[in-house]
């Protein structure tokens, strides 16, 4: 490190914290979180991603804010499971808390120590071993996170210790430090690590569109005002696929969104998000509807035109009314004010644009945004409406584990804010397979043939990331 702060100098903080934690622990006879933080010179996220000597690794940025952030190894995991699962993590981040010892700088754009994680999209289903190493709830609280906005770096360094521990933990976590910094990358740039993924040959889009047919039939009885069905696409490739240079294409191509990565163990799952589920600062609240789609134009004027169809199409209007009620049923008990603007406007993003209505709004009391997104989650734009009848029928439809796809993935910081997005526009790398996902809203009025077209659609962004050329 040649500007900012000195390894020598960050090495004898984290002795510093090191040596408090041990007295804590020895006090309270059990280990406890120590923590420092402090800036250092600017590195891409893409590169220290790469850099990694570790298959537990976590990418997040929103290129287009400037902000990303990068979580390299394990100081501690915080997991949950079942229906409970959100109030058992929050449960044990608390607690973790109340005894960590922290040396954080009030300047980063982030209250450190915080954890980056993510949840199953619905735990009572049929788990499939694809998703093992992304259980129902899990976040991790990394032992290096570098945290980026505006082109300023800052690092926080965390681990635990026991009552026993020494000044070895503290060489050691150094020791890790030295080979990221100085490290090469696994990939070299935006090279191919993989070769060119194929899609496997969709033998189930009839069995898809058949069942969309079923639940518009399903809504016309009033089992359900809303169902999101989703399906999923196989594609291999003739080596292991390497995240890297699928993260950098969905930088560059998808800078309005929030880019993910969560690598564990053998498998990542990875995507380019255009949906916030919840973020929560400052007593304010933000959340997105989105929900009703098209796709873009090849010119100006045909894409205007597109837009305006979709504005003034009843059941695209209706599908996303529903969303919009429910958010504001979730959010308006308990807020002093929440603005929700009374018609959607258009996001575009570079292949599809949808319905968007933005969502703020001022909380009352003490809130935690994993409580948040517990009550939120999940929205009728990933799940259905009434929520306990869609859920039931999503199992029985699509027949395979969801996973973290249209689940919360996200963080949360020492104050308890933070940000979770519905993991959409997504797929699970392992080895040399990648699994996309793809949901659609279905209402009454839904014709199974331009679902799945609509499907298809929402499946390019990854396969486009996937291989570097148009699908």
């Amino acid at each position: 490190m040649t500007t900012g702060l000195k390894q020598a100098e960050l090495n004898e903080r984290l002795a510093r914290v090191v040596e408090l934690g041990q007295r804590e622990a020895s006090r309270g006879g059990q280990p406890v979180l120590v923590s420092t933080t402090a800036r250092v010179p600017h590195v891409d996220p893409a590169d220290l991603f790469d850099r990694a000597r570790t298959d537990e690794r976590t990418y997040w940025e929103q290129p287009d804010k400037g902000f990303s952030m990068v979580a390299i190894g394990e100081a501690a995991r915080l997991t949950g499971g079942g229906e409970r699962r959100f109030s058992q993590v929050a449960a044990a981040w608390r607690r973790l808390l109340s005894r960590a010892v922290t040396d954080t700088s009030d300047d980063a754009p982030v209250a450190a120590p915080l954890c980056l994680g993510g949840f199953a999209f619905d735990p009572v289903r049929r788990r499939e071993p694809i998703w093992d190493e992304h259980p129902d709830a899990l976040l991790v609280i990394p032992r290096f996170l570098f945290a980026s906005s505006g082109g300023s770096t800052w690092l926080t360094v965390s681990a635990m210790v026991g009552p026993g521990s020494d000044g070895r933990v503290a060489d050691a976590v150094a020791a890790d430090l030295r080979d990221i910094l100085a490290g090469g990358a696994r990939v070299a740039g935006a090279a191919e690590s993989g070769g060119e993924a194929v899609p496997e040959e969709d033998v189930e889009a009839g069995r898809w569109q058949g069942s969309v047919a079923a639940v518009v039939e399903d809504i016309r009885r009033g089992a359900v005002e809303k169902l999101v069905l989703a399906r999923r696409l196989r594609a291999r490739a003739p080596r292991p696929i390497d995240p890297g240079p699928v993260i950098r294409r969905l930088r560059a191509g998808y800078g309005g969104c929030t880019v993910f990565a969560f690598a564990r163990g053998g498998s990542c799952f990875l995507g380019a998000t255009p949906e916030r589920l919840v973020r929560f600062e400052r007593g304010v609240v933000r959340a997105d509807c989105l929900a009703g789609s098209t796709a873009r134009g090849g010119n100006e004027r045909e894409d205007e035109a597109l837009g305006d169809a979709l504005l003034a199409d009843d059941k695209e209007r209706h599908e996303h009314a529903l969303v919009v009620r429910a958010l504001r049923d979730a959010l308006g008990p308990l807020c002093s004010r929440l603005d929700v603007p009374a018609t959607p406007g258009l996001l575009r993003m570079p292949n599809v644009q949808h319905l968007h209505t933005p969502v703020e709004g001022v909380m009352e009391g003490e809130w935690h945004v994993i409580e948040l997104a517990e009550r939120l989650h999940p929205t009728p734009a990933a799940g259905g409406l009434p929520r306990q009848a869609a859920l039931p029928l999503i199992r029985s439809y699509e027949g395979f584990d969801r996973g973290w796809y249209a689940g919360p993935v996200g963080w949360v910081d020492a104050r308890g804010e933070g940000e979770f997005a519905v993991a959409i526009r997504s797929a699970l790398l392992r080895g040399n397979e990648a699994v996309l996902y793809a949901g659609c809203g279905i209402v009454a009025g839904s014709e199974p043939e331009r679902e799945y077209e609509e499907s298809c659609l929402k499946m390019r962004p990854m396969l486009w990331a996937l291989n570097g050329k148009p699908t």
